[in-house]
């Protein structure tokens, strides 16, 4: 009968413990989640966010692995430039031409493009189309339904430039810049 080193004894068992664990860990969020066209599955507190940001997979869905958003932008419109600290995001042209500046490179998408922007770099997007521009976006991990909300709730309530910084750091963001088109009246 061979004789084992207590090392040997301790590595087989920590290795048998850990592997049992990781399956669960694994399979303990198995939900299918199934969203209709036209369904948001997150409860906004303002409405048009229902159909302008319509989220099809919550945070609470996928057990915080990511939230994915069908997002409509009207023509010549986006985001001002900024960075998020915390999530990744991944785009999908459903409708439309867009512009993404991701790290200083300018990268133009037609439908069916994508493209992904890692967290800590900072980045701007519009659709440059002349007609309404449809993307599906994917924030990894999830969560980022919640600052939607947050944030259009505070354009609606006119909070000072100094309010919608405190909001964008509470969820881990900065602005840097204006957008690629400027706004219109």
């Amino acid at each position: 009968m061979p004789i084992l080193s207590r090392r040997t004894a301790l590595q087989a068992f920590g290795i048998a413990s850990i592997t049992s664990l990781l399956p669960a860990q694994a399979n303990s969020h198995r939900k299918v989640v199934v969203t209709r066209p036209g369904e948001n599955r997150f409860a906004y507190t303002v409405p048009e966010l229902r159909s302008g940001a319509a989220c099809k997979a919550t945070n609470e869905d996928s057990a915080g692995a990511c939230s994915l958003f069908e997002l409509v932008a009207r023509p010549q419109t986006g985001p001002p430039r900024h960075i998020h600290h915390r999530e990744d995001e991944w785009y999908y042209v459903l409708a439309g031409e867009f512009l993404f500046e991701v790290d200083g490179v300018k990268y133009t998408l037609p439908v069916g493009g994508s493209i992904w922007a890692p967290r800590n770099i900072p980045h701007v997007w519009a659709n440059t189309s002349t007609t309404e521009g449809r993307v599906i976006l994917m924030c990894q991990p999830g969560g980022f339904e919640n600052f939607f909300d947050a944030f259009v709730k505070g354009m609606i309530d006119k909070v000072s430039p100094a309010q919608m910084e405190q909001l964008h750091a509470r969820y881990g963001m900065e602005m840097l810049g204006p957008p690629l088109f400027p706004p219109t009246a």
